[in-house]
């Protein structure tokens, strides 16, 4: 056991960017969620990692601090904008976001966290059919008329299963950042014209700035969709994504930098 005076703090900033439509569903699994990181927080500072039946994650020597920031009403961009503003000036080690209609495990953060890179989000679905995972391939070009690089965005529909993998590009359905990486990149964060969505050209910047984008495609969440959840099963039985495994294998780029 460690004394709490001589455990390093960790604080992170649990923001959820609340389009104001939230199925209770999910409002239920934040509240868990919080009930649980409460459990966490209070447990890692008495240096114990079990409570009530239930083992706690909790790497030796840390403590966790955790904040909770909800942003609603306004676009999601600028929702975000607000929580990467608050976790860069309030000296939070991490940026935690989860969006108000996804379904996540309860040890979410510490599946995230344990990896200790850069920019972190777990395997999530688009909510409009045809549901397709938010991983991204980023291809680059130059626009020879406006003398500007310029890139475009493609789903990997064939990703590597169950393994931590180095990207282009991830949906922020739910995303772990390092506050590092916003002390480093300019603002805006999130708010763009670009036709991109406000995450990919988030991880296209960080990228540009020699930061890590990663998902661990082992860490499933589930997408309250029209009126289903949107998980790795439906997409699989919904697309010929196992026949194109058969016929190409996985993605020869992200094959080679799984951990």
């Amino acid at each position: 056991m460690h004394s709490p005076s001589t455990n390093k703090i960790i604080k992170v900033l649990f923001g959820i960017p609340n389009e104001g439509h939230t199925e209770c569903q999910a409002y239920d699994n934040r509240l868990e969620m919080c009930f649980h990181l409460g459990n966490l927080q209070t447990l890692s500072h008495f240096g114990h990692r079990e409570y009530g039946g239930t083992k706690f994650d909790i790497p030796d020597g840390v403590e966790y601090q955790f904040s909770i920031a909800s942003v609603g009403q306004v676009l999601t961009p600028l929702a975000r904008e607000h929580l990467a503003e608050h976790a860069r000036d309030e000296g939070f080690d991490y940026l935690f976001m989860v969006d108000d209609d996804m379904l996540t495990p309860l040890d979410l953060f510490e599946q995230l966290v344990k990896h200790d890179v850069d920019i972190i989000a777990p395997l999530a679905f688009s909510r409009s059919a045809p549901h397709k995972p938010v991983i991204y391939n980023l291809e680059k070009g130059w626009d020879n008329m406006r003398q500007e690089h310029f890139y475009v965005n493609h789903v990997v529909p064939n990703y590597p299963k169950d393994k931590l993998v180095k990207c282009d590009a991830v949906g922020f359905g739910a995303v772990l950042i390092k506050t590092k990486v916003l002390k480093s990149m300019a603002k805006p964060y999130f708010m763009s014209t670009t036709g991109a969505g406000e995450d990919i050209w988030f991880c296209h910047k960080a990228g540009e700035n020699g930061f890590g984008v990663y998902m661990d495609t082992a860490c499933k969440l589930g997408h309250l969709g029209y009126p289903k959840v949107i998980t790795e099963a439906v997409y699989e039985a919904e697309s010929d994504v196992n026949e194109m495994r058969e016929e190409r294998g996985d993605l020869d780029k992200y094959n080679k930098t799984t951990g």
